[in-house]
């Protein structure tokens, strides 16, 4: 099974406390610059139209919350404003269905693995975040291999 991915700070405390996989600086480094490189400009997200609708006000609410801590840390863009907004809807219908006094379990199973997927998608689990990061090391690399066999 594959090492999860890990964030550099998690792999600097690891390497500090001789924990874990061992990785040199280098590997280190490359993730740092990728990391750094996903950083956003300024976002400023629409909300969509059927969010604004009245009986999804509860979900308004979490866009609200969510999109103010996500736009902090630069972690969305506005092509993901559609599928955030539905992340948004299940999660409002599983806290809906869990306040419920007699919860329907295949519903609260079914919306909370819609609402799990669609954070994996967009990088609201701290895997995600990591994985992203990950990819976009082994990207740099392979480009810079490219660019030294082009030459």
């Amino acid at each position: 099974m594959p090492t999860p991915a890990q964030s550099t700070k998690v792999m600097l405390f690891n390497n500090a406390n001789r924990v874990g996989k061992h990785r040199t600086l280098a590997e280190i480094e490359k993730r740092k610059a990728a990391a750094e490189k996903m950083a956003r400009a300024e976002v400023k997200l629409k909300i969509p139209a059927f969010l604004k609708n009245r009986a999804c006000d509860p979900a308004l609410k979490i866009w609200k919350e969510v999109t103010k801590e996500g736009l902090e840390i630069g972690l969305f863009d506005n092509v993901d404003s559609r599928v955030l907004a539905d992340w948004c809807r299940y999660q409002a219908l599983l806290e809906e269905e869990l306040a419920r006094s007699f919860p329907d379990n295949k519903k609260i199973d079914r919306l909370g693995k819609l609402a799990l997927s669609y954070a994996e998608k967009l990088g609201l689990t701290p895997t995600a975040r990591a994985r992203l990061v990950v990819k976009q090391a082994n990207n740099k690399e392979e480009d810079e291999t490219l660019d030294v066999m082009m030459a």
